[in-house]
């Protein structure tokens, strides 16, 4: 555990010295002593880093990245092309999503819920007992079809991400 805080640390370091532009001896011992205080305070237990797998995580991060890029801009370009459209097509509905996360995990969940809101023409607007997501959508029967899929493929990347596969 105190390695992953450590390890966690050092990353808050970094992105402390790319939020403030400043790429300094001093910017470096700032941003350390911000993440220490930070992981101190919070304590995240959902997060598993070590040095030697991180490399691998920071992989499995910028392929959800892209993953979240290419589905915000599909979603982005049918919802657009909806509005424009002269009868718009909705098929609105709610439809229920597992998190399909066998130790229910709070964290994997809100991500989950995170991830399914910002993709435009979806939106989660319950989350029960942090196993099943309800999701408004603007095409249902796009959207059944899609989920369990989409859903699977996120949790793979995020207990990778997280270190726990």
């Amino acid at each position: 555990m105190a390695q992953s805080m450590i390890v966690l640390a050092f990353i808050i370091s970094g992105v402390w010295m790319i939020v403030t532009n400043r790429l300094t001896l001093e910017s470096f011992a700032v941003g350390l002593i911000i993440g220490l205080v930070s992981v101190l305070l919070v304590r995240p237990k959902d997060v598993n880093l070590r040095l030697v797998r991180l490399p691998r995580q920071i992989f499995y991060l910028i392929v959800y990245m892209a993953t979240l890029f290419w589905d915000i801009l599909l979603s982005g370009i049918d919802v657009a092309r909806r509005v424009v459209s002269k009868d718009m097509r909705l098929n609105t509905g709610i439809i229920a999503v597992e998190t399909q996360d066998e130790t229910q995990n709070g964290l994997i969940a809100a991500l989950s819920a995170n991830v399914i809101t910002l993709t435009p023409g979806e939106l989660v607007v319950e989350l029960d007992d942090q196993h099943t997501m309800y999701v408004h959508c603007l095409d249902v029967s796009t959207s059944v079809m899609k989920a369990d899929g989409q859903q699977t493929q996120r949790l793979k990347l995020f207990k990778r991400i997280l270190g726990r596969d």
